[in-house]
């Protein structure tokens, strides 16, 4: 990586500008891999659990609910082996901030998110919790490989939080996430049965689709597997090859790329879950979506890079990235314990904060 002392004259010359277009349409390409990958993998591996007679509760717990931190695990995963540790650090905590106030701004903007007092004293705290450990286990300026195995240990603990008391939840997301793949109730009943005409002559892409996936079985599944899980390595890959040659180019911390561009890109996603969730009036899933997602980045996604690699924090990442996480969580409980919902005038409050945070740490 070229020093970041090069940048202005990176970018003003014309040789310069080609970089960083390239970087730019280099960075879009991973993003879509990243995304297709981690979709390619959740649907062939749920679907494929499915076939071994798997639970929806399980196929939740575990197959669907790691496919949206996919993309945060194998770029976190990735920057740690690379020695970027301000990198794999910042995309944890950037999609943490980026959970709460960019998606659930913007879900709750376009239809406020109704949510039951329950879910946040239940799960809310357990967020909060895991935020503190991360801090209290920074404070010697690292996050060795004894961290990363207790972050886990608090994951596994998490799981476990959730097949007690939170199976319901996680059941519904497991069926709504197999009816977006177009593999619902009716393929249930007769896998060898496409769908009717008349719904095959209103969706024939998905009829289409649909009929293919009831013909190959399993091994569609295994192909879905196959494909993506190469599409989020080399996704992966040229996402943080492009940004950190842009904050090259412009003269910007690793940390703070990572923060933004890196952690939206990652977070699409739960974006995209989220605000289908929130859409259609499922507000418990919209919020318990980002909170499971957030306890994921933390004990899974740091967890595991931490063990690849320990994680060497400054004070001032952990005043710029982990704070901010620690307080956006935080945030939402008030928001939506007020009226049991997140009204349009929190998700502007939030996405307000949001764009706030991202102009404070620029």
């Amino acid at each position: 990586m070229a020093p970041a002392s090069q940048g202005p004259g990176r970018s003003g010359s014309p040789s310069g500008a080609r970089l960083v277009i390239s970087d730019i349409l280099l960075f879009a390409v991973g993003i879509t891999l990243l995304t297709l990958g981690a979709d390619w993998l959740v649907r062939g591996a749920s679907q494929l659990a499915k076939h071994l007679g798997v639970s929806h509760l399980v196929i939740g717990l575990t197959v669907v609910a790691f496919g949206t931190s996919a993309p945060e695990l194998v770029v976190s995963g990735s920057a740690s082996m690379a020695g970027e540790p301000d990198v794999a650090v910042g995309n944890v905590m950037g999609s943490t901030v980026a959970n709460v106030g960019l998606i659930v701004g913007i879900g709750a903007l376009l239809r406020p998110i109704v949510v039951h007092r329950r879910l946040l004293v239940r799960e809310t705290p357990l967020v909060i919790l895991v935020l503190t450990l991360v801090m209290v286990l920074s404070l010697n300026g690292s996050i060795g490989r004894t961290d990363g195995a207790i972050l886990l240990v608090a994951f596994v603990l998490y799981l476990l939080f959730l097949l007690k008391w939170g199976g319901g939840r996680l059941d519904e997301l497991a069926k709504e996430v197999e009816a977006e793949a177009g593999v619902g109730a009716a393929e249930e009943e007769d896998p060898a049965v496409p769908e009717a005409s008349e719904d095959a002559g209103e969706k024939p892409p998905l009829g289409f689709i649909t009929s293919i996936r009831a013909r190959s079985g399993t091994p569609w599944n295994v192909l879905q597997i196959a494909i993506g899980l190469p599409m989020l390595l080399y996704g992966a890959h040229w996402l943080i090859t492009s940004a950190l040659s842009l904050a090259a180019t412009f003269n910007v911390p690793d940390e703070v790329i990572a923060a933004t561009m890196i952690a939206v890109g990652t977070s699409l996603p739960e974006l995209a879950s989220t605000v289908a969730a929130a859409l259609r009036g499922m507000g418990d899933i919209a919020i318990g979506n980002v909170i499971g997602s957030n306890v994921f980045n933390l004990g899974l996604v740091l967890g595991t890079a931490s063990l690849l690699r320990p994680l060497d924090l400054s004070s001032s990442l952990v005043v710029s990235q982990v704070l901010p996480a620690l307080i956006f969580s935080i945030l939402l409980i008030p928001l939506a314990l007020s009226k049991e919902q997140v009204g349009r005038w929190e998700g502007g409050f939030l996405l307000a904060a949001y764009i706030s945070y991202v102009a404070w740490i620029l």
